[in-house]
């Protein structure tokens, strides 16, 4: 990885509900080194990204969680879920 680089990471709740739930880093998306095409990247992903839960995405809701975080809760036929989007940059890495 690129020190610099933009990424967007997204958290999911896994395992089940209530207090057996847990948030968990699902994945990094590499969005380049130009801060505008990041947001945009990132915005995209908030739009069109597919959660494991619900199966059947009925609609979603897009919420400016901070500046450059977002949650999104999908709706499904029976139940809704959320995930977590937030916009980061390389700082450092270490071997």
């Amino acid at each position: 990885m690129e020190v610099g680089r933009y990424f967007a990471l997204l958290e999911e709740s896994t395992g089940g509900k209530g207090q057996y739930a847990n948030w968990k880093l699902t994945n990094l998306f590499d969005l380049g080194l130009e801060r505008e095409a990041a947001v945009a990247g990132a915005l995209q992903l908030a739009r069109t990204y597919k959660p494991r839960h619900p199966w059947s995405d009925r609609g979603r809701r897009i919420f400016e969680h901070g500046l450059d975080s977002w949650v999104v809760i999908v709706e499904g036929a029976t139940s809704s879920h959320h995930f977590r989007l937030s916009l980061t940059r390389l700082l450092a890495e270490q071997p």
